[in-house]
């Protein structure tokens, strides 16, 4: 549990300079800016919402200045944590916000992965697996995670605003390089937690620092965007790469040229047990769906007309001023077509096997293959085997109340069903990532294995003063490896405010 003055420095590293510092009318701060020469005081606007079902309405509050935003964020849950020009209301009563839109952005502060599991309990089971992804798995370090009702937010901090600037052409490259970044985030992301919800507004409303649902907060752990955009490249460059080993095309044929005559959009379009999910629910199948319409030719009111009928058959439908501002931004030109990520999440979240099978065959393109459960295959990939060895290792170490658990080869082999040779090959790979520590154990002693997580955490753990003895013993076991000084360095460093210490760079870790 966190204070309001963390929560408050949260508010402040994540804004930049991107509002004014104190309120244009009735502050409780002495204006003194004028009389300062040079200084630049930024007149952006962010929206706050008092609850997840107003924010659903876009009934909000816009603020534009740091302190108005410090005196009501306890009384807040939403926020738009990137600060757009303007933002206006819709209605005399200045409830309803407007202006939200990429096209608006002033500046890019920070982006933000949304975890959404079931429930509070799942949440709360998964809390680890989620802190060993956002610690570890991914080569930068977030700078701040937050609670949510079912899940967590996980903020990546830019060290300095990145501000949106529109060419002569009318594009945004700033804001197309951060959602190809953000893109990139949530499907790594996505390879190691199923619950990331990768279709989520890259510069929506996410979850305002609280302190209620403060998870972690290291102001000192902020991103550099061009280091960011180059990891995102080379992700997607090694996406690339694999895509055509792993999927085999069963036939040649002609893509049909309508996407609503394809067969996925009469899959989707007769389901009517739809209903709100984790990342693919109503909003984002009325969504794709109404891109179909818009790529296809299909005119806004007819398309509101298949949607509405659509949307009356569900279980569970949303109300039609919902159903009418999905089609409107589907047709606002923004968007082309329905994406096929969207499409395959869809029909895998919505349409029984069965009937998937039976639209694949019917399918006149090749636009997308469904591999085998994992269950249903004989063989398992070397990243899976990895990742039941995580599992296992981060279970038994929280069983045994340590940072490090004593087992053999043989008995893990044994646990999780796994062939020597398997097992031998993906635990080299987890070492050689740096993910996983062992120390092998002498004569018939078990041999000890720690998690880089289980280390970190234990060190962050302890007092300054024992953190160099600490360290020194986990040498002596483990080796000096780069990784592991890494880590070090980062531990002994977390206490000293007065180090301008950088963004923690661990190599090769997938």
């Amino acid at each position: 549990m966190s204070d309001m003055g963390t929560a408050q420095q949260a508010i402040d590293l994540i804004l930049h300079q991107g509002l004014r510092e104190n309120k244009f009318r009735h502050s409780k701060v002495l204006k003194l800016e004028k009389s300062v020469p040079g200084k630049q005081d930024k007149q952006g606007a962010i929206a706050m919402y008092r609850s997840k079902k107003q924010m659903a309405q876009s009934w909000g509050t816009v603020y534009t200045s740091k302190e108005a935003v410090y005196d009501n964020f306890a009384s807040n849950t939403h926020w738009t944590p990137n600060v757009f020009n303007y933002l206006t209301y819709t209605d005399a009563a200045k409830h309803y916000v407007k202006g939200a839109k990429e096209q608006n952005l002033s500046q890019i502060n920070t982006l933000v992965v949304d975890v959404d599991y079931r429930d509070v309990e799942e949440r709360q089971a998964k809390f680890a697996e989620v802190w060993d992804t956002a610690m570890l798995d991914v080569q930068f370090m977030p700078t701040l995670i937050l609670a949510t009702q079912k899940g967590y937010h996980i903020y990546y901090v830019f060290d300095e605003p990145v501000f949106v600037r529109r060419h002569a052409n009318g594009k945004l490259p700033a804001v197309r390089a951060a959602k190809a970044i953000a893109k990139s985030l949530k499907q790594y992301y996505a390879q190691k937690l199923p619950a990331v919800d990768v279709t989520c507004n890259s510069f929506g409303v996410f979850r305002v620092p609280r302190p209620d649902n403060i998870e972690y907060f290291e102001p000192k752990m902020t991103v550099d965007f061009q280091a960011l955009m180059t990891w995102s490249i080379n992700f997607a460059n090694d996406q690339h790469q694999i895509k055509p080993k792993t999927i085999q095309r069963s036939f040649m044929a002609r893509r049909t040229s309508r996407q609503i005559d394809q067969p996925w959009f009469q899959a989707l379009i007769h389901q009517t047990n739809i209903d709100q999910k984790v990342g693919y629910g109503r909003h984002n199948t009325i969504f794709t769906l109404a891109l179909a319409c818009y790529s296809s030719g299909v005119s806004q009111k007819q398309c509101f007309d298949i949607l509405d009928e659509f949307n009356s058959n569900l279980k569970h439908p949303l109300a039609t001023q919902h159903v009418q501002k999905v089609i409107r931004d589907a047709y606002s030109g923004q968007f082309h077509a329905a994406s096929r990520e969207y499409v395959n999440a869809l029909l895998e979240t919505w349409v029984p096997d069965a009937d998937r099978r039976v639209y694949l065959q019917r399918s006149q393109t090749t636009w997308y293959k469904y591999a085998k459960p994992r269950s249903e295959r004989v063989n398992s990939h070397v990243h899976e085997w990895q990742a039941d060895l995580m599992a296992y290792f981060n279970q038994r170490i929280d069983q045994d109340n340590n940072w490090f658990t004593k087992t053999s080869l043989r008995h893990i082999s044994k646990e999780l069903n796994i062939c020597l040779g398997s097992l031998t090959k993906a635990l080299k790979k987890l070492i050689d990532q740096g993910l996983v520590y062992r120390q092998k154990g002498s004569g018939r002693q078990a041999t000890m294995f720690a998690t880089r997580s289980s280390l970190l955490q234990h060190a962050m753990e302890l007092k300054y003063s024992q953190r160099v003895n600490y360290w020194l013993m986990v040498a002596r076991f483990l080796g000096p490896t780069e990784q592991l000084l890494a880590l070090q360095r980062f531990s002994l460093a977390s206490d000293q405010d007065t180090v301008k210490f950088e963004q923690l760079r661990l190599v090769d870790t997938g």
